[in-house]
Order: C-alpha cells, then structure tokens, then sequence
C-alpha cells in the first residue's frame, strides 16, 4: 500500500489515514480549498528565516546567545482536542509558538490550522503521514502536498520543516534541505511521546532553560497530557524572564546577534591593530 494509502498510521501520531484521494493538492484538477475558506493571507506574523539558514539543519542552539527566548514546538497535530488546549494556554500567556502540522491532519482540522497561523504562531512542514524512510517520489508527494495545503489555508507556504522521527538521512530531509526549508530539531525533549505523565513533562521541559531552547512537544491524537503541562511550563518559564517566540523569530534573533558579535570583535581586532 502506498504511504498515502487511507487507515494509515503515523508513528508519533495516531489516527485514520487520509482519504485515497489525498495524495495530490487538486480534486478535478481545481486547487483544494477547505469549505468556507479562501486563501487569503491571514497571520501578521513574518515566518521568513534569515538567509543563512536556508537549506541548513538546525539542531543546537547558537552557543552564548544571551536573549532569553525560548521556542516551543508542537508535533504532529493539529488535533480538535488536544490543540485547542493548547491554544487557549499560548493565548493566556501572550506566548506564540511552532507547530509542525501533518498534512493528513490539515485536511481534518483546516479551520484549526488558520486559528493557530491568526493567532499568530508558525506553522511548519512536519510530511503528509509522518514517514520514516520514504521513497523519493513519496518524498515529494510529502513535503508538496503539505506545503501546498499549508498555503492553500494560511496563504502563505512554510519555511521550516521538522523530520518525522527527527530522522536527517533519508529522502525527505534531504529534498526539504535542497528545497531551502530551515530543517530544524530541538534541543530539549519533553519526553511527552514517551507516557511521561504531566508533572514529569513539565519538570524534563524546564529543569534546564537557557536562552535560545527549542523545546519537543506533540500536539497529536492523545496528547493530553502535553495540553495538561502546558499551563505549568509557561508560567515557570514566564517566571525565570523567559519569552516565547517562533522558529522564525528566534533564527532571525540568532541572526542578528551573530552579525552584531562579529561586527564587535572586526571593531576590537582593528582597534588592537592600530
């Protein structure tokens, strides 16, 4: 059966298949659209990375960062359930985060996915059903269809992506590499795919912070228990002068304090040479 075949599951998230249709954008040869939605732009907020991280892997943070930001990620949804929850919390704390949606879940909750992209969080290309080692083709498949139904919803395409698995040397990380997607994993692991129960997700995913963290979380069928520690995880952090920013928002703060840091030290060293 084909990766896109229907009653497919997928790994981190459970959950029915897409329907045999799925595979492409177009049903007649006419661009998907949800029922009552155009596809218009809708979020303020700039998903844009810097240019150096373009086609490039991120996987730590940038080493003496001091900006007290953190990125929250949120795997494998949207869910009707869980993600809302999740939601109404980022929303309590004036917090925006990441999520990296499945393209087989966008096609269950379209309308969802335009709440979290207004509400101003970034949205991220995650596959269509969560593979591990795809074919090259199914590569393809995975990473267009989602992008596409992503700015079919939103209006506008992503420019992370997340590996399913966080798995870096296959066919779909290497496409979404050559295709300019900032591939990004995380450097703090809530553990919240594991059955750690909510006290235990919020102590793996605080006990550490620093500055420029990009936390693991699902936002998938059955994550309640994430959606639980939520609540508890921000108001710690809050509480240690940490903000909440998107992957785009934390490269582009990476960016420039780099710039900044090299500019100072080209200062220093010509000012010791003269």
């Amino acid at each position: 059966m084909s990766a896109f075949g229907p009653g497919r599951g997928t790994g981190h998230a459970a959950g029915n298949g897409p329907p045999a249709q799925a595979p492409g954008i177009t049903y007649g040869g006419r661009p998907w659209v949800p029922s009552g939605l155009c596809p218009v732009a809708v979020a303020p907020v700039d998903w844009a990375v810097p240019r150096g991280y373009r086609g490039e892997l991120v996987r730590r943070r940038v080493h003496d960062f001091p900006e007290k930001l953190v990125a929250l990620t949120f795997d494998d949804g949207p869910d009707g359930k869980v993600t809302p929850r999740i939601l109404e919390a980022l929303a309590a704390h004036r917090a925006r985060a990441t999520f990296f949606v499945l393209g087989e879940r966008v096609r269950l909750h379209a309308r969802l996915l335009r709440q979290m992209a207004t509400a101003g969080h970034a949205i991220g290309n995650h596959s269509y059903s969560h593979p591990a080692h795809p074919s090259a083709q199914d590569a393809q498949r995975e990473l267009r269809a989602t992008q596409e139904l992503i700015r079919e919803v939103t209006g506008r395409p992503p420019s992370c992506f997340r590996p399913p698995y966080g798995i870096t040397k296959n066919a779909l990380t290497r496409l979404a590499l050559r295709q300019g997607y900032a591939t990004v994993l995380w450097t703090i692991d809530s553990g919240d795919a594991l059955g750690y129960e909510r006290q235990d997700i919020a102590t793996r995913a605080t006990r550490a912070p620093a500055p420029g963290q990009i936390i693991l979380f699902h936002d998938g069928p059955g994550h309640h228990t994430t959606a639980e520690a939520v609540p508890t995880i921000l108001e710690k952090l809050s509480a240690a002068g940490f903000q909440f920013v998107t992957i785009p928002e934390l490269l582009q703060a990476w960016d420039q304090w780099l710039r900044q840091s090299r500019r100072a030290a080209a200062c220093s060293s010509t000012g010791a040479g003269g």
